[in-house]
C-alpha cells in the first residue's frame, strides 16, 4: 500500500516555526526501517506577530533541525517539490504545515492509527562559539552541547546527558554524529544530551567543581587567569585565547543541573534536570590538575592539550599541581557525585566500565613491576577500577553498563582496539545495555513515586 506521510503538527508557543527545504538520507525507492530518519530540515523561530516578548526559548543553540522518520517500514519516494535546493534547503522559508506531504511510503503492513504522520526528532545544538556557524548537513558546527528528542504527542522525554569521553560520545552520537542510531535502537520517549570533553574532559572532580562551584568563585577563577596573561612577559597567542574563552565558558556552567526547552505536537515542553547521567570510567586520571590557590580542577585530555598555546600551558605549570588519586580516592569522588546528583536533582548514574584485557597480553612473571602494579600496567588499573565500581554499585543506586564484557564476549582486539574507541557492532551493543539501564531508571522512578 502506499502511505502519504505528512509533516504533522509542531508547536512552540509564541513562535511560528519556519522551516527549511528537506533534504534526504535515503535514495528513491530505498527501505527504510520503522524510526529510521530519511530526511530533516533546518529550523527557524519567528515571534508572532512579529514582536519578541521574551527570550527565545532556543536562544543559545543557533541550530535547530528536524529528522524526518516513519513509524513504519517501507521504501521511501520523496515529494521532489520538498527539496527546494540550494540556499533554501538551508534557509528557513516556509511555514510549519503539518498537512504537508513529504514523502511516499511503499510498505506491505497495514497503517496504524497516526501512522500516516511523520515521527519527528528534534536536534539542537549550542555552538562552542557563535562563529562556528557551518549550516549544511546534520547538527554542524562545532557544539559545546548538542541534543536531540523525539517530539511525541502527550509524552515527556527522559532526559539523558552524556558527559564523557569518546566511548559515551561514540554510543550517543554514532556515525553521523546526529544521534540516528541511538534513536533509533531507542524508539521510547527520550531526549539524549551530549557535552563534549573538550576543552575540559569530564573527570569526577571536574563535574563536583561545577555542581559547587558559586557565581564569586567563577570571578575568582576568571580573573586569575585574567591577571596572568596580563603580565608584561605573557604573550598570549591566538590559540590561547580562543581555549582560554572556550575553556571558561565551560566552566561557568553546570551541565547536570541544566535544563530544557523542547518543541512538541502540543507546544513548549520544559524539561528538568537529567534523568540519567551517563559517564565514562575511562575519563578518571590517576593524577590530576588543582589549582593552588582557589583548589578547584581541571583535566584537559593530552591531545587537547596541544590546541592551546604557550601561555595557557605556563599558567597550567605555574597555577596548578598534579594530585595523586588512587582507587579509594576515584571511589569516594563517584560515592559524592553519586550521593549529590540524587539529592540536588534526583538523577541516576549510568557508567561504562573499562576494558581490562584485549588478549595481547604476554606478560608471564610480574616481579619486575613496583606495587601498585595499576600504576604502571593499565589492565591492572581497569580490573581495580572495574571492580570499585561494582562496590559502589552494592551500596547506591549506580548502573554499570559492562564494557568489559562485551569486549570479551565479542573480541576487544578487534572491536575496541585501544579500549576507548568502538566498532560499529559494540556501538549498537552498548546501546542496548543503556536502554535496558534507563528502563530499570525508569521503573524505579515509578516506584519511588509510588512510595511518595
Amino acid at each position: 500500500m502506499g502511505l502519504n506521510i505528512r509533516l504533522g503538527p509542531l508547536r512552540a508557543d509564541g513562535f511560528n516555526i519556519m522551516r527549511s527545504g528537506v533534504r534526504w538520507l535515503c535514495e528513491p525507492g530505498q527501505y527504510c526501517r520503522p524510526n529510521q530518519v530519511f530526511a530533516y530540515c533546518n529550523l527557524t523561530l519567528e515571534p508572532t506577530g512579529g514582536r519578541l516578548a521574551g527570550p527565545s526559548p532556543f536562544a543559545e543553540e543557533l541550530e535547530l533541525q528536524i529528522g524526518i522518520a516513519s513509524r513504519v517500514g517501507g521504501r521511501v519516494f520523496a515529494n521532489a517539490e520538498a527539496a527546494r535546493g540550494g540556499y533554501l534547503s538551508i534557509r528557513s522559508v516556509d511555514q510549519w504545515d503539518p498537512d504537508y506531504v513529504v514523502a511516499t511510503f511503499e510498505t506491505d503492513s497495514d497503517a496504524s492509527e497516526g501512522s500516516s504522520n511523520a515521527r519527528l526528532l528534534a536536534l539542537a545544538g549550542r555552538r562552542m562559539t557563535d562563529l562556528a556557524d557551518t549550516h549544511s548537513g546534520l547538527l554542524p558546527s562545532w557544539h559545546a552541547r548538542s541534543r536531540g528528542w523525539w517530539c511525541d504527542e502527550g509524552e515527556t522525554p527522559q532526559t539523558v546527558l552524556a558527559l564523557g569521553v569518546c566511548d559515551v560520545v561514540g554510543v550517543m552520537h554514532g556515525e553521523q554524529g546526529a544521534f540516528l542510531e541511538m534513536f533509533e535502537a531507542l524508539p521510547d520517549a527520550a531526549q539524549m544530551v551530549v557535552v563534549p570533553d573538550h576543552p575540559l574532559a569530564p573527570a569526577v572532580p571536574v563535574l563536583l567543581d561545577q555542581l559547587r562551584r558559586t557565581p564569586q568563585q567563577f570571578e575568582a577563577l576568571s580573573e586569575d587567569l585574567q591577571a596572568f596573561f596580563a603580565r608584561p612577559n605573557v604573550k598570549p597567542t591566538p590559540n590561547d585565547l580562543s581555549f582560554a574563552g572556550i575553556m571558561l565558558s565551560m566552566m561557568q556552567r553546570n551541565p547536570i543541573r541544566e535544563t530544557y526547552s523542547a518543541f512538541s505536537p502540543r507546544g513548549l515542553l520544559n524539561l528538568g534536570p537529567a534523568d540519567a547521567v551517563f559517564l565514562s570510567l575511562a575519563v578518571e586520571p590517576t593524577s590530576i590538575l588543582r589549582h593552588k590557590k582557589l583548589g578547584y580542577h581541571i583535566h584537559i585530555m593530552r591531545h587537547h592539550q596541544t590546541a592551546a598555546g604557550p601561555a595557557m600551558r605556563a599558567w597550567w605549570s605555574e597555577a596548578f599541581e598534579p594530585v595523586k588519586r588512587s582507587v579509594a580516592d576515584i571511589k569516594r569522588d563517584y560515592e559524592t557525585l553519586i550521593d549529590t546528583i540524587a539529592r540536588t536533582t534526583g538523577g541516576r548514574v549510568i557508567v561504562l566500565n573499562r576494558m581490562s584485557t584485549s588478549g595481547h597480553e604476554d606478560i608471564s612473571n610480574y616481579m619486575a613491576f613496583d606495587a601498585p602494579m595499576s600504576d604502571t600496567l593499565t589492565y591492572i588499573s581497569a580490573k581495580e577500577t572495574n571492580l570499585m565500581l561494582e562496590d559502589i554499585a552494592a551500596e547506591r543506586e549506580l548502573y554499570i553498563i559492562d564494557v568489559d564484557a562485551l569486549a570479551a564476549d565479542i573480541g576487544g582486539a578487534e572491536h575496541l582496539p585501544d579500549g576507548i574507541h568502538q566498532s560499529g557492532q559494540m556501538q549498537t551493543l552498548l546501546r542496548g545495555q543503556l536502554r535496558a539501564a534507563l528502563a530499570e531508571i525508569g521503573k524505579s522512578a515509578t516506584r519511588n513515586a509510588a512510595v511518595r
